[in-house]
């Protein structure tokens, strides 16, 4: 009788530790998002910010200092290589409309814009935190080109978007 009342005791506690440790590991499983790429808390649906990628001001060395292991050209070259192979889909910043190739190219065309122009790009992102990893992703859904708009006198002015690339 002992022995049965101890086995029940085992068993009791086994099953007790087993729904412990499944509740923990199901912490928060409303909030937790996973893909094949990103795991954990989402923070930011969608978030929208500019980087610049090329130095104006030579006498700038943090901004010099920030970007010396960015290979832009090779960027730049990418983004419109994928647009031109079809691999990506190319937009119109104001309307949000779909490209075609030509119209790309047009744009790569025009007297103000040349790829060594393109100097700031504008990510959307989505940005998750894994608070068991304590580690953050970002999906990037879409990178905009901006190239530099130059005064008469050569001064930059600001930045044209080009076009916005969506990922996949």
């Amino acid at each position: 009788m002992k022995k049965l009342k101890h086995l029940k005791h085992i068993t009791l506690g086994a099953m007790c530790f087993l729904l412990t440790l499944q509740a923990c590991q199901n912490r928060d499983a409303s909030k937790q998002t996973i893909t094949n790429e990103t795991a954990g808390i989402c923070l930011a649906d969608t978030i929208i910010y500019p980087v610049l990628i090329k130095n104006t001001n030579p006498n700038d060395t943090w901004t010099e200092q920030c970007l010396s292991q960015l290979q832009r050209s090779q960027l730049v070259d990418e983004l419109f290589e994928a647009v031109y192979e079809r691999k990506a889909k190319a937009y119109n910043y104001d309307t949000h409309t779909e490209l075609s190739v030509s119209e790309v190219r047009a744009i790569e065309e025009q007297e103000d814009f040349s790829r060594e122009k393109v100097g700031k790009l504008q990510f959307w992102e989505t940005w998750y935190f894994d608070d068991q990893q304590v580690r953050m992703t970002k999906k990037v859904q879409a990178i905009l080109l901006a190239y530099e708009f130059l005064s008469d006198t050569g001064e930059l002015r600001g930045y044209k978007a080009a076009f916005y690339v969506k990922m996949n």
